[in-house]
């Protein structure tokens, strides 16, 4: 038995060894610091051939900014890297901290083989009180260690460097545009918008006819005003279903959202939802519920399933198996054109589908259908894409819902920003309060989402808040609630009864009790 014992362990202990090293040098796993180190080669190199182009254009102010921003960006995301893996030229150097989640896999596999076997040794107290000392001596007198080591273990580098990643990819984006733009103007003496336009005729015409062909941007709302004209859309009813309609384009149409909107972008919009003519019906069609006569709700929709730019294949998968459950789906834009549906099949499968759009489909009995489903043996196409995620219902149950995604409060003037993760923590206790029920992902018979969140623009950006007339050190209060597992803590610097107030505004379960303190003045005890 205790040969047998030594044989399997011996095994283990050569499997878990077998994959330590593969995965050190890296053999079918990616290192995040790989990545990372990709990304800043080549927002690098954009960087470089936009201060190429700066010696023969004039940048404008609020580009130079933008640049400057992302250099310093750029220099505080690799001195993270840096300081937390060791990175030297652009690569991983020697650091301890980065070779913990390599042993990880080692670690977990040979520990228990490791406790049972010294369980039975007569010196097990004498190990115990070893290791109890070693670590002892190390919180004492490196103390950081020990966190950097917890931080390490839990993937808390790598998280934040993801993040990083995601700024770098939408860093390249912008340089690259902007790139792309001048490039464009430098083969013509005077800006002429034919150059840029030169294969999409309708795009140049109706540019042209608009504003002209010097004009090298103009204004969001115009785009939008000349985009409503031009396809038949400006009798739309419902103030409401207009300014949806309106938003909904502006957040697609000006992708670098500085309130105007270039030939490229244009270009860009017109490549997912063109040819001009229809490019409003289609966005209308595909991601607006309007309610018919007669309908429960009266107010227009944008259905919660479509993600635009803000989500990448990597990035889908990432959230999905962070936080997803069978049936979530989400409807996204492809790298490669066209979009793609991602969903969760099952808890350890998450399925991607390309959806092919053609903007110049021929009409079949009156009806164009521009998208297109391709699934080996099945093949079918679509008026819009509501219709595509309709006749799918069967794999697609209910919208996912991003946590991760940021929420913006001014609580009488003060500002606050957190992730909606926050409050959609699947806690009863939670659900139940205020903000819990205000961002609240669960989905309703008709598969929007129920929260107030998900459902309006409110809190979405730093320029268009969720606005409360609260207090605002009460509500920090409110927020370490939620952050700590419901336990409130309340400092001295905040009133008692002002804060029974707002535990009862936020709807938090905690008993409230008033008292009287030492100095005979009211107070009140939260349990």
């Amino acid at each position: 038995m205790g040969r047998k014992g030594k044989s399997l362990n011996f095994s283990a202990l050569m499997r878990a060894s077998h994959e330590t090293l593969s995965q050190m040098k890296g053999e079918g796993i990616r290192s995040v610091v790989s990545e990372f180190s990709d990304e800043w080669k080549k927002v690098e190199g954009q960087l470089e051939a936009v201060e190429a182009l700066k010696k023969n254009v004039d940048v404008p102010q609020d580009v130079e900014e933008k640049i400057t921003k992302i250099k310093a960006d750029m220099t505080k995301f690799y001195r993270y890297v840096q300081t937390n893996y060791g990175l030297e030229d652009g690569a991983r150097g020697w650091s301890w901290l980065s070779y913990i989640p390599i042993a990880k896999p080692a670690i977990t596999t040979l520990a228990p083989a490791a406790c049972f076997y010294l369980s039975m040794d007569k010196w097990l107290p004498v190990y115990l009180m070893a290791t109890v000392t070693v670590i002892f001596i190390i919180w004492t007198v490196r103390e950081q260690w020990v966190v950097d080591f917890v931080n390490a273990w839990r993937g808390t580098h790598d998280a934040e460097v993801e993040r990083y990643c995601k700024r770098l990819r939408s860093f390249y984006d912008v340089l690259r545009d902007f790139a792309a733009l001048q490039n464009q103007l430098r083969k013509a003496r005077t800006f002429d918008v034919r150059s840029i336009l030169e294969h999409d005729h309708s795009a140049r015409q109706f540019w042209i006819k608009h504003f002209g062909a010097s004009k090298h941007s103009v204004q969001t709302p115009q785009m939008i005003e000349a985009l409503l004209h031009v396809n038949h859309q400006t009798h739309m009813v419902g103030k409401q279903t207009i300014q949806l309609v309106y938003n909904t384009i502006a957040n697609i149409i000006d992708k670098n959202n500085d309130g105007f909107v270039s030939p490229i972008e244009l270009l860009d919009f017109l490549k997912y939802f063109g040819p001009v003519r229809l490019c409003v019906t289609r966005i209308k069609d595909s991601l607006i519920d309007t309610p018919e006569r007669g309908a429960s709700s009266s107010l227009a929709r944008r259905y919660p399933w479509f993600t635009w730019r803000s989500m990448d294949r990597q990035e889908a998968e990432r959230l999905f198996s962070l936080y997803g459950s069978t049936g979530d789906f989400v409807v996204r834009c492809s790298s490669k054109g066209g979009f793609a549906i991602t969903y969760m099949e099952s808890k350890q499968v998450i399925r991607h589908i390309k959806i092919y759009y053609e903007a110049n489909a021929k009409a079949e009995n009156g009806v164009c259908k521009p998208f297109h489903l391709n699934l080996g043996n099945f093949s079918r196409s679509f008026p819009n894409l509501s219709a595509l995620v309709r006749d799918m219902h069967a794999q697609l149950r209910q919208p996912f819902m991003d946590p991760e995604t940021v929420a913006h409060f001014s609580v009488c003037g003060q500002y606050f920003q957190v992730q909606a993760k926050l409050f959609t923590q699947k806690k009863k206790f939670i659900a139940n309060t205020f903000l819990g029920q205000y961002f609240d992902t669960s989905s309703d018979e008709s598969r929007f989402p129920r929260g107030e969140f998900w459902n309006s623009d409110a809190g979405h950006s730093k320029e268009n808040p969720i606005f409360l007339d609260r207090d605002p050190s009460a509500f920090n209060v409110i927020l370490n609630w939620y952050r700590y597992y419901g336990k409130l803590y309340v400092p001295e610097e905040v009133s008692a009864i002002l804060m029974e107030k707002e535990v009862q505004f936020f709807q938090l379960p905690v008993t409230c009790t008033r008292k009287t303190g030492v100095n005979g003045e009211p107070t009140v005890d939260f349990s």
